[in-house]
């Protein structure tokens, strides 16, 4: 493996030994004395734009002097929107140290810093490839928090993008400046373009013969876990942006990783999706970038009864996050950083057993045995599956790409006996209480155990619950985490799984039909979707 070293500093070439053009499409100004630009030059700094012609229909430019990729041509047309970047960190920068490196082979590796907020970007390309592949280096804490690449590319020729993220149009705002609705009451927004981390595939846009895409590589430093989403597309009509997050505040669970995050690539098609890919050859190129040959495994066995949920075994550190899912009771977890891990077993979404250190080294295979179970279901009343997600319950198969009052959805209210008109999620000024019916043949000596399972909260929304004469103490309905975020309205359940119980005296039930009346208890408020909430997971009874 070869690790680019960090560049050193050279005298200026004589203005009448500057050269504007050079081969292979790469237009800088060198300035190494004496050593050209190919055959691995040190780093120059670059005083014009610099322009990387891939050989095979891709070229495009950055900006000398504040690192933003100003154009993306396919086969000659132009793909950036308008006035916009084709690249950049965040809303871009006014100024950064811009270098560039080429290599032999013709390959380029463009590198942009902002000393300031401590990050550095990475714009890799080579010969045939029509590829920029692309890495970030964060070394400190960002102000606002939230990190991610974003190319704004012209919505006239790339026409087909997630439907759910098409805001062009819209003729209201449902919440913030980024939920939309239309006049038929659906709803649109940027957030209902995401994919779990786990199950995430290449995302773009396409058409007219062009597509942009992102490959997502391993999200090794992003946070919030496999099953994390956060915002992929979003189409306005006047741009359509595709977004790599490696951090943001949305209903994340984790703060942020400092280092180097990535590698991710932008990909140019001719409109197809784009196949994953290894991004290891990258060791080689980019600084820091460790190649799986100095990383290290961990293996080993996850059993326990998981109600036919399928069970993941994630692994989570200040050097990364990983993920392996178990079959037939083995997992696998390769390419690893080395060092200390705390490993986490899930059945579905859910968290069992007990997590476990693990200490990951370079060139090596860890081993680890982790159990865990799923809550036993209720004998007396079971609605939905303890897994961590609302899946069964009213609108949880249209949550993910739907606002709460999208006119698809189906009466957040009504009268609950099943999981299926159980809603997903309570909100405090929408639909609490809910009544759910409790059938007993007979009542059980001591009473009964209610329990509640959530997957998420907003405003410190929380169940609380009355049964004929008995009403839950407070004591018995803490405040949920806090993550500062919207969650249910951006499409996501994906919070911190809380199980609430209640236990209910013999002298409130009654053979026969009884009620549970489930509220929200908060002590803010808020209007309609934007009031207190939580996510259902499960509710289960038994005997006490």
């Amino acid at each position: 493996m070869s690790i680019i070293s960090s560049p050193t500093s050279h005298r200026r070439l004589p203005s009448r030994r500057r050269r504007g053009l050079l081969a292979g499409g790469v237009a800088v100004v060198a300035a190494a004395a004496g050593i050209g630009l190919f055959g691995g030059q040190p780093w120059a700094s670059a005083a014009t734009n610099i322009t990387y012609d891939t050989g095979s229909g891709v070229t495009f430019v950055v900006n000398a002097t504040n690192g933003n990729i100003t154009s993306l041509k396919h086969n000659g047309t132009e793909l950036a929107q308008s006035g916009q970047a084709a690249g950049q960190f965040e809303s871009g920068w006014s100024s950064a140290a811009v270098t560039s490196k080429t290599f032999s082979n013709g390959a380029l590796l463009v590198t942009a810093a902002n000393n300031d907020i401590g990050v550095t970007m990475y714009y890799f390309a080579r010969k045939n490839d029509n590829t920029i592949y692309i890495a970030t280096n964060i070394t400190k804490a960002l102000n606002p928090g939230e990190a991610r690449f974003i190319t704004r590319l012209s919505s006239k020729l790339l026409t087909t993008s997630p439907v759910a993220a098409r805001t062009a149009n819209s003729t209201g705002t449902v919440e913030g400046s980024d939920v939309f609705s239309f006049a038929n009451g659906q709803t649109a927004s940027k957030f209902f373009s995401s994919q779990r981390l786990i199950a995430q595939q290449p995302f773009g846009a396409s058409g007219n013969g062009h597509g942009v895409y992102i490959i997502p590589g391993s999200n090794e430093m992003t946070s919030g876990g496999p099953f994390f989403r956060d915002i992929e597309v979003n189409d306005t009509g006047g741009a359509v942006n595709v977004t790599q997050y490696m951090f943001s505040g949305h209903y994340n669970t984790e703060g942020l990783r400092l280092g180097l995050h990535g590698p991710y690539a932008m990909a140019v098609t001719d409109g197809a999706l784009p196949a994953g890919r290894s991004l290891d050859f990258l060791s080689t190129y980019i600084p820091g970038l460790l190649s799986n040959a100095v990383r290290g495994a961990v293996s080993g066995t996850s059993g326990g009864s998981w109600n036919g949920q399928r069970g993941t075994v994630a692994l989570s550190g200040p050097n990364g996050q990983y993920w392996g899912q178990s079959k037939s009771g083995q997992f696998l977890i390769g390419h690893v950083r080395p060092g200390t891990y705390t490993a986490t077993l899930y059945a579905g979404e859910l968290a069992v057993g007990a997590t476990k250190q693990v200490t990951v080294t370079a060139g090596a295979t860890s081993t680890l045995a982790l159990t865990g179970d799923v809550p036993a279901a209720g004998t007396l009343l079971q609605l939905g599956a303890f897994d961590g997600t609302p899946a069964g319950f009213k609108n949880a198969d249209k949550i993910e790409t739907m606002h709460p009052s999208d006119s698809r959805m189906s009466a957040w209210t009504g009268a609950v006996s099943s999981a299926a008109t159980l809603p997903m999620a309570e909100f405090k000024s929408v639909n609490s209480p809910l009544a759910v019916s409790l059938p007993l043949t007979s009542v059980p000596a001591n009473g009964v155990k209610v329990r509640i399972a959530t997957t998420g909260a907003f405003a410190g929304g929380r169940p609380a619950i009355t049964v004929g004469s008995f009403t839950s103490p407070a004591s018995a309905s803490p405040a949920p985490t806090n993550l500062n975020s919207r969650g249910i309205t951006r499409g996501t359940w994906r919070g911190v799984n809380t199980t609430y119980t209640f236990t209910v005296p013999a002298s409130a039930l009654k053979a026969g039909s009884n009620t549970i009346s489930v509220s929200v208890l908060s002590g803010s408020s808020g209007d309609t979707f934007l009031s207190p909430n939580f996510i259902f997971d499960a509710l289960a009874v038994d005997p006490a």
